[in-house]
């Protein structure tokens, strides 16, 4: 009767339902959950109280980035590469959507990475897509990795600080994972190239293994967090300064928490520099981020009009660009596979 009382509340169900279903399930040894929503049935882990929750909720997780990276590939293939994949919400709506788009996932944390192996599976029937089980560096190695209980959108790479945790940081469990450099993997970058990096501070370090691929890119979409990347003692000019040298236009956009919010739009080179001035001071505060879109020509950067662009030799658009090994499941890849 108590549980047909609490159902029959809508209002308790839609401020809290996903809060006690979470706690019931782990309570009962339940370890996953499953969710239906705009992308398919997604599953997570049933202590998930950030990305699963907010897809049980509204159907959809990062409108915004899913919108842009539709408008980039709407009149052909490409490649498209998810560098901090978690379970799918940013691969599977664009490997479904077109699936002349070749996606390549990467996901560490071995309870997320099984989650999106699955999710791809139940939902991206074009087998475009390929995973792997690691977490993108500037050096191939096993490293230390933190799990973070409930918000599984921020486990991360772990070192040593002094500096002080502002997000429980101490005590969290620690891993061991695999990590790589991106331009020592067999990528095949066809058609235009967009690229995702979202690594909870590891970004310095990602640029650094992978500035050939990286610079193939006609579009990178990259987190600037100054708090995570001084946890992970990363220089976050080296960002800057990558981005200066690659790419034209940038724009300062609000994360999907504060969706639809855009801020400052620009030339790189002003872009960097406004960046630049909050090195310091948001480093003392996580809650200070935002997404960064760079771009080689202006129309590529708004999320209501951003057209892709070719980057082959001849200046050709690709019409199709199929995987060369179409297979039902997606494909685990490892480093040094040929």
């Amino acid at each position: 009767m108590i549980a047909k009382s609490l159902l029959e509340d809508r209002v308790l169900v839609r401020e809290c339902g996903y809060l006690y279903l979470s706690s019931l399930a782990r309570k009962l040894n339940v370890v996953q959950l499953s969710a239906s929503g705009q992308y398919g049935t997604m599953t997570s882990s049933s202590n998930d109280l950030n990305i699963l929750k907010k897809y049980a909720e509204t159907g959809r997780w990062a409108p915004e980035l899913t919108k842009r990276l539709k408008l980039f590939f709407a009149d052909s293939g490409g490649t498209y590469l998810d560098i901090g994949a978690n379970i799918g919400m940013t691969t599977i709506p664009i490997a479904q959507h077109n699936e002349h788009v070749k996606c390549y996932a990467f996901e560490p944390e071995p309870v997320n990475y099984r989650n999106l192996v699955r999710n791809i599976a139940e939902n991206c029937p074009a087998s475009n897509v390929e995973t792997y089980k690691l977490a993108l560096h500037e050096r191939e190695d096993m490293l230390p990795f933190e799990i973070a209980d409930g918000n599984l959108g921020d486990h991360r790479l772990h070192i040593e600080t002094d500096l002080p945790a502002k997000q429980d940081e101490v005590g969290r469990k620690i891993i061991e994972v695999r990590c790589a450099r991106l331009d020592d993997l067999p990528i095949e970058l066809t058609g235009p190239v967009f690229v995702k990096i979202d690594t909870q501070g590891a970004e310095p370090f990602v640029f650094a293994g992978g500035r050939r691929t990286l610079a193939r890119a006609d579009a990178i979409l990259v987190e600037w967090s100054p708090y995570h990347m001084a946890r992970l003692g990363g220089d976050p000019n080296l960002v800057l300064r990558f981005l200066e040298e690659h790419f034209n236009h940038g724009q300062i956009e609000q994360t999907d928490a504060k969706a639809g919010q855009q801020g400052e739009s620009g030339p790189m080179t002003e872009i960097a520099t406004h960046l630049q001035s909050t090195i310091t001071k948001w480093r003392d505060d996580p809650f200070s981020y935002v997404d960064v879109v760079a771009t080689r020509v202006p129309s590529m950067v708004q999320s209501g009009s951003c057209v892709a662009r070719p980057s082959s030799a001849d200046g050709q658009i690709p019409r199709h660009i199929e995987p060369e090994n179409p297979a039902r499941e997606p494909r685990e890849c490892l480093p040094g596979d040929a």
